[in-house]
């Protein structure tokens, strides 16, 4: 069975792939709900391109219970979401979905830390 902390990072890398596929199969509902220009295709695209491999990456890392990588994701995402938030707008939808998968993750952790020591 796997880590709670675990299970966060198999959602998040689900849904990372799930979106990634969704955005390169239709770029224009990406651009327009972010309110960019036709100009910004080619970045869409590689953020697309970025946000599969992401879902590859956290999946891989969830089945191999890495809590280094899941104790490394959480503030790089906190920052994510600031970042997102800040930008205002449509923006906001991708940070609070990065905000909740970095608190959920945190939050995973010490409750799966805290149910180690308990079992020594």
């Amino acid at each position: 069975m796997p880590s709670p902390a675990a299970l966060t990072v198999y959602a998040f890398g689900a849904t990372s792939f799930l979106f990634g596929i969704i955005n390169l199969l239709s770029p224009s509902t990406t651009l327009s709900t972010l309110n960019l220009p036709a100009a910004a295709l080619p970045a869409a695209n590689g953020n697309a391109l970025a946000a599969i491999a992401m879902g590859i990456y956290y999946t891989l890392a969830a089945w191999q219970e890495n809590r280094a990588f899941f104790t490394l994701t959480v503030p790089m995402r906190l920052l994510t979401t600031a970042v997102f938030w800040w930008q205002g707008g449509a923006w906001r939808v991708p940070a609070v979905w990065e905000g909740i998968g970095a608190v959920s993750t945190g939050c995973a952790l010490v409750w799966g830390r805290n149910l180690s020591s308990k079992n020594l």
